[in-house]
């Protein structure tokens, strides 16, 4: 591809990007275009959300959206695959599922499975004009954290740098082997030495595209259909406050991925931090009328530059070199 035609590209994400789609917030709205398009696919569909249980893509392709379930589906099945192969390959029982070559696509996989069947609820909400649903599209979800008519928002640039500080700062409290003197050396990438000019590109892509998963299929869970059910059912400031205990709770468990002497600080000091974090993305989603937008660009943000913060400090050890735990 030409230079022309990359910069052509670039534009049209940061530049020329959509606004945010608000969701319904009064039952006295007239209908949105998409939900018309949700009442016109949902009208024959024989099959509701659960169907995504079975596979990503498949309640999609029920629906009659047949381009996104293909998607949805043919990522999975590589995401799954590969990672699956890997974990099966690399040793006996699970061991071989630590290895980041399984993590990262398993990791992956797991986020695109709650994205699926989170879209495919959102559809039938949306025929219905449910109140707080999402009207987002896959494609305007992908390039959120990108495009400037998101992240030119006060609150989503500010809530970006502020927690990534934050992040660093809590790291650096608990972690006493913190150190700058590995900055420079040479990338650990599953197993494999890369020197800086070509390890540091491809760990970049490699962390953009799970936390892309991450950002998505988590908001998605988190907000868009958890904070968004509390809200029709007991008022935005409870889903809000619940939204954001569950969030911060449901990390808890990363804490088994740790060593046994980070358990207690993680528990003690980042879930509390997580919580928080998730009531600022709480924030985001109400005060802009129920767009996952803006928080899935914050969320992808947040862990982005917090891994690569992490990584540039020390990309021999990253968690890319030998097992990798879900983000925060």
């Amino acid at each position: 591809m030409s230079r022309a035609a990359w910069f052509a590209v670039l534009l049209s994400l940061f530049g020329c990007g959509p606004p945010m789609r608000p969701a319904r917030t009064s039952a006295e709205r007239a209908p949105s275009p998409r939900e018309l398009e949700a009442e016109e696919a949902t009208r024959d569909a024989s099959c509701g959300p659960a169907l995504s249980l079975v596979f990503p893509g498949v309640a999609q392709m029920c629906q009659g959206r047949v381009a996104e379930g293909v998607g949805l589906t043919t990522l999975g099945a590589a995401e799954l695959g590969t990672g699956l192969g890997v974990g099966l390959s690399r040793g006996e029982g699970f061991d071989g599922f630590s290895h980041p070559g399984a993590a990262v696509p398993l990791l992956a996989f797991q986020n695109l499975y709650a994205y699926a069947y989170a879209d495919a609820l959102f559809q039938e909400q949306l025929a219905q004009r449910l109140l707080y649903v999402p009207e987002d599209t896959p494609t305007e979800l992908l390039i959120a954290p990108f495009n400037a008519n998101v992240l030119r928002h006060t609150d989503v640039w500010l809530a970006t740098l502020v927690t990534l500080g934050l992040g660093v700062g809590l790291s650096a409290a608990v972690d006493e082997d913190l150190t700058t003197r590995h900055v420079g050396d040479d990338a650990n990438l599953f197993g494999r030495t890369f020197p800086p000019a070509t390890g540091y590109p491809l760990a970049a892509g490699v962390g953009a595209g799970v936390f892309s998963h991450v950002a998505i299929g988590e908001e998605s869970l988190f907000r868009g259909m958890l904070f968004s059910q509390m809200a029709r059912e007991a008022g935005p400031t409870a889903g809000l406050v619940g939204s954001s205990v569950v969030f911060g709770v449901a990390h808890a468990p990363n804490a088994l991925a740790l060593p046994h002497d980070e358990q207690l600080p993680y528990l003690a000091f980042g879930v509390p931090f997580i919580t928080a974090l998730g009531s600022w993305l709480g924030v985001a989603y109400r005060a802009h009328d129920y767009s996952l937008a803006a928080p899935v660009a914050i969320h992808f943000w947040y862990d982005f530059l917090l891994s690569a913060t992490f990584f540039a400090l020390d990309p021999q050890h990253s968690p890319l070199a030998a097992s990798v735990a879900v983000p925060f």
